[in-house]
């Protein structure tokens, strides 16, 4: 196999830089192995630079991917692939008086919480990253990409290695989340879990205390837990946490229906998105950011490339 650009990971990440440099008229290959706790398939999806604390540089990414998603969506939604998402802000509830000053959280609440002192909204929203991906996956096997189910074994001087498959490519591009130590980088497993609830959901992302609740697919997803290491699944301490959170925060769902459950690894480090080796690139450390902050990753990843645009 040939390409010009070889992107290893199909995550948000990964599968929007494709698609991005796919539209340049690029030669791409994307390779995906398909792991069990990949970010992208449990991931909210938060649009929140202010809530999420980000500032200088990292929230003008930030900034340029909310604006970015909007036109996007509107792109794919034109070429026949709707996928929810929202953009009339994210709300942050003040739970204590301390809260509510230091957030200057003075509006009404949007949706009952027990306890609340008031709400603040932010520039923000949401997108649903397992349907984004799934868009971008068929789009890209539309324009004639290779999506190759691989688990990449090594990198090297051009040569992309998995199994008894090779390929090669002018650049190679590692976007492999969580599991970036395999290849050298500096990243390691930070476990999420998720809630997914039917029951009435918040107008947009809410943020009270330590969780979170915003809609999904008609319903509630309630989030999120946050466990270092390589631990499997959803246990009984975070399912505990976050039904607790859920009952006991918020009057709407001490009724709801139980939907399922979701989890994931984010990938934690310092935050890299350059070339590692002579046409070797890599993007890792995203945390829990990283849908919010792709669309500035894959504009920066192409400008190194020398990709116009």
């Amino acid at each position: 196999m040939r390409a010009e650009v070889a992107v290893v990971g199909a995550g948000i990440i990964g599968s929007l830089a494709a698609y991005e440099l796919a539209k340049r008229g690029i030669a791409v290959l994307l390779l995906d192995a398909g792991k069990e706790g990949a970010a992208t398939l449990a991931s909210a999806g938060m649009l929140a630079p202010y809530p999420e604390g980000l500032s200088g540089e990292l929230l003008e990414a930030s900034l340029f991917g909310l604006a970015y998603y909007q036109e996007l969506l509107a792109e794919l939604f034109e070429r026949g692939f709707p996928v929810e998402a929202g953009f009339s802000g994210t709300h942050v509830v003040a739970l204590s008086e301390g809260e509510k000053a230091a957030w200057r959280a003075e509006e009404p609440l949007p949706y009952p919480v027990r306890g609340g002192q008031g709400a603040r909204r932010f520039p923000g929203g949401y997108v649903n990253p397992r349907a984004l991906r799934e868009a971008f996956l068929a789009l890209l096997r539309g324009m004639g990409v290779g999506v190759v189910r691989a688990q990449v074994e090594g990198v090297k001087e051009g040569r992309v290695f998995w199994g008894e498959g090779e390929a090669r490519a002018r650049f190679v591009l590692l976007a492999v989340g969580a599991w970036g130590g395999r290849f050298g980088l500096g990243v390691r497993p930070l476990r999420g879990e998720a809630l997914l609830l039917e029951g009435e959901a918040p107008p947009a992302p809410l943020f009270a205390g330590d969780g979170y609740l915003l809609p999904r697919e008609g319903g509630v997803y309630v989030g999120a837990t946050s466990r270092e290491g390589w631990a499997e699944g959803v246990d009984l301490f975070g399912l505990r946490w976050l039904a607790d959170y859920a009952h006991e925060r918020f009057p709407p769902l001490e009724g709801a229906r139980f939907r399922g459950v979701l989890w994931g690894y984010r990938p934690l480090g310092e935050l890299f998105v350059g070339e590692v080796e002579e046409g070797i690139y890599a993007a890792t450390g995203h945390g829990r950011n990283g849908v919010l902050l792709a669309p500035w990753t894959a504009k920066r990843l192409l400008g190194l490339m020398g990709v116009e645009g």
